[in-house]
This record gives C-alpha cells, structure tokens and sequence, in this order.
C-alpha cells in the first residue's frame, strides 16, 4: 500500500514543482512580444492618433514592467500579455485615425479649391464687367465727340451756303451792271459819243488842268 502510495504522490509532486517552476521563471517571452507591439504602436503614431489607446496601452506596460520588477512572474505575464493586447489596438487605432485625418485634410483642401474658384470666377466677372463699362463709357465719349464734330461741319456748310449765296448775288449784280454799261454805251454811240473815246476825252482835259482845278 505504502508503495503504491509514494508511486502515485511522487509525479504529482513532480508535476506540481513543474508547474511551479514555470510559474515562478520571469516571463521574458511575454515581455519581448509586449514591448516588440508597443513598439510598432508607436510608430504607427498612436500618441498622436490614438491618444486614449496609447494612454491605456502605456499604463498596462508600467505594471507589468513594475510586477516583473518585484518578481511577481505571474500578475507580469498577465500584464505584458494585456499590454500586448493594448498595443495591437492602439497601433489599429492609430492607423485608422491617421485614415480619417487624412480624409478630413483632403475635404478641407477640396472645400479651400472650390472657394478659391468661386473667388477666381467672381473676380473674373468683376474685371470683365469693369473693362465692358469702360468700353462704354469710352464708346459714349466717341460718339459725343463725333456729333460735336457733325455739329461744327453743319455749322461751316451752313456758313459756306451764305457766302456762296452772297458770291451768287454780287454775280448776278455784277452781270446786272455790265449790262448797264453796255445799254449806256449803245445809247452814247447811237448819239455820236463813243463811251471810250469821251472817257479818254475827258481824261486829257483832266491832265490839263492845273492841279487845283482838277482836285475840285
């Protein structure tokens, strides 16, 4: 009885100081795989993006490391392990709110384009609209210009009109005379009086006259 006893209790001691050994040695594999992902967390940028992951993650790394320090192996397995956990989600988190900035970056940036445009456009409205009312307002200076011009070209015809009405009528009195003339003349060489010959007559009776008698 007594055999079969210590053949029954001695694996079971065996299994149990196993057990107790590996409970008891540092869980250094833990520890590398915790620290390995809060590594790649932080790269990821999880302090930046992932500020309450990172924040959660940091403090399950600080007790593990402080349980591994006062050689609880045990509570310090449990803790990296939790820490590793943490850091898999925050490096998740990270990405995605990395993805999610970025999407509000390029709505801003298309958002600023789309102002930008409308700002172009209206500028260009404006400056188009300006240069039309200047082409107006120049168009409208021409063309008081050219009734001005009109207007003083009417006035010169109309003078150019009365002064060759004037040239007509001093013609026509000119024409009026010398036919005056030429009946005077007919009628003096009817009654023997030829008009150049007494004009000549009179003439050198003139000239002989002393110069008093012939200014009066």
């Amino acid at each position: 009885m007594n055999v079969l006893r210590v053949r029954r209790v001695v694996p079971l001691l065996a299994a149990v100081s196993l057990l107790a050994y590996g409970c008891a040695s540092p869980p250094e594999a833990e520890q590398k795989a915790a620290q390995s992902a809060v590594s790649a967390a932080r790269a990821a940028g999880a302090d930046k993006y992932a500020r309450s992951e990172y924040g959660a993650m940091d403090s399950a790394l600080k007790a593990a490391e402080s349980e591994m320090g006062a050689k609880k192996y045990k509570e310090a397995k449990e803790g990296y392990e939790k820490a590793k956990g943490l850091a898999e989600t925050a490096a998740k988190a990270a990405e995605d709110g990395k993805a999610a900035m970025k999407a509000e970056v390029e709505k801003q940036v298309g958002d600023l384009e789309k102002r930008w445009k409308a700002f172009r456009e209206k500028a260009d409205i404006n400056r188009t609209a300006g240069e039309l009312g200047g082409s107006v307002k120049q168009l409208g200076s021409d063309l008081k210009a050219a009734y001005e011009r009109i207007a003083a070209l009417e006035a010169r015809l109309a003078e150019a009109t009365e002064l060759c009405d004037d040239m007509f009528t001093s013609i026509e009195n000119l024409a009026q005379i010398a036919n005056l003339s030429g009946a005077v003349e007919e009628i003096l060489t009817q009654f023997g009086y030829p008009l150049n010959h007494n004009l000549a007559h009179f003439a050198e009776r003139r000239a002989a006259l002393p110069p008093e008698s012939a200014e009066g």
